[in-house]
């Protein structure tokens, strides 16, 4: 199965592998929505934090999916779910 990815910038661009089995988004935040996330002026070499969803919760949607028929072959766009299930924490993506 393929890594999920978010296309909130109107492009679909791969996330990040977060905690255990969890994804962050590469491109989106609560407040913007931009590709690659903009640098942290007080971290070198560190971007602004993304959206996440833990691997729980995670497991718990592709369930859903695959339930409701749909192909999990192509890769999952968490776009619609990071409101319901994201979270914000500061982590750093280097």
């Amino acid at each position: 199965m393929p890594g999920p990815v978010c296309s909130c910038t109107g492009e679909a661009h791969p996330c990040y592998k977060w905690g255990n089995g969890g994804w962050q988004s590469s491109c989106c935040t609560t407040m913007i929505s931009m590709y690659p996330l903009p640098q942290m002026p007080n971290k070198r070499h560190a971007r602004m934090s993304g959206r996440k969803m833990s691997g729980s919760v995670f497991t718990r949607l592709l369930t859903r999916m695959a339930k409701a028929g749909h192909d999990l072959s192509i890769p999952v766009d968490l776009k619609d779910y990071w409101a319901r299930h994201g979270t914000n924490r500061y982590i750093t993506i280097k």
